[in-house]
């Protein structure tokens, strides 16, 4: 290798460094508040998305850019959906069924039912605790604290051990919040307008952050 490719070599792992860099500092100022942030808008952050991209997403969601979270979330959702069971099977092969129903649902356009199957099988999947709101809340956080996770999975938790748009109870506190997905609001039939392809990815994607962050230990 000549000097000049050596120097170009260098400087270009010297820029990828400050990017990456730049990256971690971005992240560590948002974090403390974006997963919750994110969870207001009714969307949750699956095992596949890069760090990188994780950044920019709460970023958006801190800024209340409503329209590149969706726009985001929709696609990747819609790419995930299509050979989401294989995720599944693994360790969810009881409930393998269900899923495979409800995103026949969705494919079929059955917003309704689609939307419903998926919120109640990501409940399931931690023990009915999921949407626990005031000091029941206190029960999914002991759940979560029963298996062991690093500091940065416990800032994605606080995704669903805070209280968010998707488990506020309806319709009190459900209007402060950006998402029109409300559990209490959908299942005791507050809401009679939630069956869109929207709220079916956000349902769905409620599922896939449980099956990728709860239960971690099991292969």
């Amino acid at each position: 290798m000549c000097l000049m490719d050596f120097k170009q070599t260098q400087l270009m792992y010297e820029n990828l460094a400050k990017k990456m860099a730049k990256s971690i500092l971005k992240f560590n100022a948002v974090k403390e508040v974006g997963f919750k942030k994110l969870a207001d808008f009714g969307w949750y952050i699956d095992g596949d998305i890069p760090l990188g991209y994780v950044t920019n997403l709460i970023e958006y969601a801190v800024e209340e850019k409503k329209k590149q979270l969706d726009d985001f979330f929709i696609e990747h959702y819609n790419n995930r959906i299509k050979e989401s069971t294989k995720c599944f099977m693994s360790k969810h092969s009881n409930r393998l069924h269900i899923i495979k129903e409800a995103i026949e649902c969705h494919n079929e356009k059955k917003f309704y039912s689609s939307t419903i199957l998926f919120l109640s099988q990501a409940d399931g999947i931690c023990n009915g605790l999921l949407f626990k709101v005031g000091r029941n809340k206190q029960d999914l956080n002991k759940y979560l604290k029963s298996t062991e996770y690093g500091d940065f999975l416990t800032l994605i938790l606080n995704s669903i051990n805070e209280k968010s748009a998707i488990d506020s109870y309806y319709p009190e506190e459900s209007n402060i919040y950006e998402s029109a997905l409300n559990r209490h609001g959908v299942i005791h039939g507050g809401i009679t307008d939630f069956g869109t392809k929207e709220n079916s990815l956000k349902a769905f994607s409620l599922l896939c952050f449980v099956n990728d962050f709860i239960d971690r230990h099991k292969e």
